[in-house]
């Protein structure tokens, strides 16, 4: 069951065309919302979570800043596979994108504090994208 602050995040990142459903065999797997933005870690270390953000469609960087997916194995086949051609398909539409950046907050820190390459209780992974 979702908050109401998280119903609206939704409502608002769809209503901005920043969110993406991926679906296989008919069923929902997995819903991507984004931002996009300057390659500034601003956009990370600040950003509270289910906060919109106003991004820039002209940036360089495409922020993953959600992605919630069904927990399976045969999803997690999925997803790792389908990811790359939703990278694709996002890099058609803001043509300016070069670069993804997303967060993860980890079962190491949540077990054992702050580990090195930990911003502000997240972990930053970063990914240049070839095309």
């Amino acid at each position: 069951m979702m908050t109401e602050k998280q119903q609206q995040y939704y409502k608002d990142m769809f209503g901005r065309e920043r969110g993406v459903y991926v679906v296989n065999d008919g069923h929902l797997v997995s819903v991507v919302t984004f931002f996009i933005g300057d390659d500034d870690e601003r956009y990370l270390t600040h950003h509270v979570p289910w906060t919109v953000v106003d991004d820039d469609p002209d940036g360089s960087t495409l922020y993953i800043d959600q992605m919630l997916t069904y927990k399976g194995r045969a999803t997690h086949k999925f997803i790792h596979s389908e990811f790359s051609n939703l990278l694709v398909q996002l890099k058609k539409k803001f043509k300016n994108i070069v670069k993804v950046k997303w967060v993860r907050v980890g079962s190491q820190f949540r077990k054992h504090g702050k580990i090195e390459g930990v911003t502000n209780g997240r972990r930053i992974h970063s990914k240049d994208i070839k095309f």
